[in-house]
């Protein structure tokens, strides 16, 4: 018997020696999403950058509180001296941060992961490169950008008096309606909460693939970060 545990022992060995290591499960996914619909066509975004992200932060909590925040996670540079933006009545101030090296997708899903479990971080996205460093009225506005996203959606519905199909997916996915426009009454604002099983671009592509509506437009915000 013990002569059979041992033949047992080594052929199990020998069969995970032989496992291609890329065979092998991953920890975690990547979630990265590179793309936006906009009349029925995949718009592309661009790539995944590898040394930023975005975290938002609801605006009750202090620039003092934040920088002790974000001390306590050594996946970032803590010698990058980052910029916290806060923008007209939006409910969140929004932070790049620089990592302390390059990540991979599968990286950067699980730290964003990590970050939502804080009951600071209203939201974690991903990043994308971009050539592009200035703002919509074409100045410059540093040396590097990247483009990012909020936890908005402005939908358009095809029929503003029946609102029965979105108010369904609202509750189903956790999202929270904000506003519907004054001047275009087919347009809303929607948000998209920690508890939705998506992140806000990966939503709003998740969102006009049902039909529900017309458009779904993800609020793609560009920011310096040298």
């Amino acid at each position: 018997m013990k002569y059979l545990k041992i033949v047992v022992f080594l052929a199990f060995a020998f069969a995970l020696s032989c496992t291609d290591e890329n065979d092998l499960p991953l920890p975690l996914s990547c979630n990265f999403v590179d793309f936006k619909y906009y009349d029925n066509t995949q718009d592309f975004l661009g790539e995944r950058s590898s040394e930023y992200l975005i975290i938002g932060v609801d605006t009750t909590f202090s620039d003092i509180e934040i920088n002790n925040l974000v001390s306590t996670f050594s996946q970032f540079d803590q010698n990058y001296n980052f910029e916290i933006h806060k923008s007209g009545i939006y409910k969140y101030k929004e932070i790049p941060l620089k990592f302390n090296f390059p990540k991979t997708c599968e990286e950067t899903t699980q730290i964003i992961n990590l970050l939502n479990q804080n009951t600071m971080v209203s939201y974690a996205h991903f990043t994308m490169q971009t050539n592009d460093c200035n703002n919509l009225i074409w100045q410059p506005i540093g040396n590097l950008c990247v483009n990012s996203y909020s936890s908005s959606i402005s939908v358009k519905v095809f029929d503003e008096n029946n609102l029965t199909a979105m108010n369904n997916l609202i509750t189903q996915n956790n999202l929270e309606l904000v506003a519907q426009n004054a001047f275009m009454p087919k347009w809303f604002e929607l948000r998209v909460t920690k508890a939705a099983p998506k992140d806000a671009l990966a939503m709003a592509n998740y969102l006009y693939e049902t039909g529900v509506f017309e458009y779904c437009e993800p609020n793609i915000t560009k920011y310096p970060v040298e």
